[in-house]
């Protein structure tokens, strides 16, 4: 039991906490992976171990000690701590992971039984989401997962139907810090509060919300030197990125249910409205309706979060940027949907 031991003395011997980190928490490197303190049920017995990420004053290092043991009941005086200093992550370790998620879609079965707890969910679907897209894309057998994961996305749709006021609550939700796993999470939670916003129907909702959250699964293919590379990449490592739409194309036609269109929009969302864009350079009018959609939520999303090379810019400079952005033939993102998102973004 050296988690009680570590909360009384930790902030006491010059230990700082760290936050999550995208420059330091790449996929697959550490054996700890994130959970944000919004997912956790005060009052309920873990059934994993958390750790905290803590460093010395020189900053010469970190290391996971042992918050809160297996076993334990969280008790909310713990995190109080955490708040104060704006740690908003604790770790666990990921020979946990189905622990973890069993107890997050417990989480959300209990907040099925409660009322007027719409934001609460979301916290604990968004968490229950990027690690079920994580346990995926890490499994031997992708389909045994991924499938679970697209199903989810009538859950978003029902709640965001249910919750009028979604749109205000959609920003305060988003994840910050960059994974691949968190980045599908924001851009399918803002897709599908779009298309709603825009009445479009739930079928073409819910084929939008399932493309965005494995969009970018071919980046799983794709080194990690230059995934989390902070300089500017090579023509090279270049190529290699621009290879993604088509790796996730084939690895969802072989391991998912996803239909057709849904695929087609996981190939083609790189393509620009202009027709510069990657693999095919597609003309708008021979892209999928909705892939100007994904095009633009995508790179919303990339600029509004914090990645390892820079941090996120506000929504308005970002929106400022999308706007200015030319290819060789005009626009590259069409100018409508971009004018819509600018409208749905005055409500949040």
């Amino acid at each position: 039991m050296r988690a009680p031991r570590n909360r009384e003395h930790l902030f006491s011997q010059g230990l700082k906490g760290v936050q999550c980190n995208p420059a330091l928490s790449k996929s697959g490197i550490s054996n700890y992976i994130p959970l944000n303190l919004r997912g956790l049920m005060l009052g309920e017995r873990l059934t994993f171990s958390l750790y905290l990420k803590a460093g010395d004053n020189q900053w010469s290092g970190f290391k996971f000690f042992p918050y809160v043991d297996a076993g334990e009941v969280l008790d909310s005086k713990w995190l109080e701590p955490l708040f104060k200093i704006g740690i908003m992550c604790l770790y666990f370790h990921c020979s946990d992971l189905d622990n973890v998620l069993a107890y997050l879609n417990n989480h959300l079965q209990l907040l099925e039984q409660e009322t007027a707890q719409t934001k609460r969910k979301f916290n604990v679907l968004m968490e229950h989401l990027s690690l079920t897209l994580r346990q995926a894309i890490t499994a031997p057998r992708l389909g045994a997962h991924i499938d679970p994961a697209l199903k989810q996305v009538d859950m978003i749709i029902k709640e965001f139907q249910h919750d009028k006021f979604y749109p205000k609550m959609l920003w305060e939700i988003l994840f910050r810090n960059y994974s691949l796993y968190n980045h599908a999470v924001n851009v399918c939670l803002l897709a599908v509060g779009l298309m709603l916003f825009l009445k479009k129907p739930q079928r073409e909702s819910r084929l939008l919300g399932s493309a965005a959250l494995v969009f970018d699964l071919g980046m799983t293919r794709i080194s990690e030197d230059i995934l989390y590379k902070s300089e500017r990449l090579t023509p090279e490592e270049w190529e290699e990125t621009k290879r993604h739409p088509l790796i996730g194309k084939h690895i969802l036609k072989r391991y998912s249910t996803l239909p057709a269109e849904g695929i087609q929009l996981v190939l083609e969302h790189h393509e620009n409205a202009d027709g510069s864009g990657y693999p095919k350079g597609l003309l708008l009018q021979q892209q999928h309706p909705w892939t100007r959609i994904l095009r633009l939520m995508d790179a919303y999303d990339a600029l509004t979060t914090n990645r390892p090379h820079r941090l996120a810019m506000t929504p308005f400079a970002a929106l400022k940027l999308l706007q200015k952005q030319e290819g060789p033939q005009g626009a590259i993102f069409e100018r409508r949907t971009l004018k819509n998102f600018i409208r749905f973004l005055a409500f949040c």
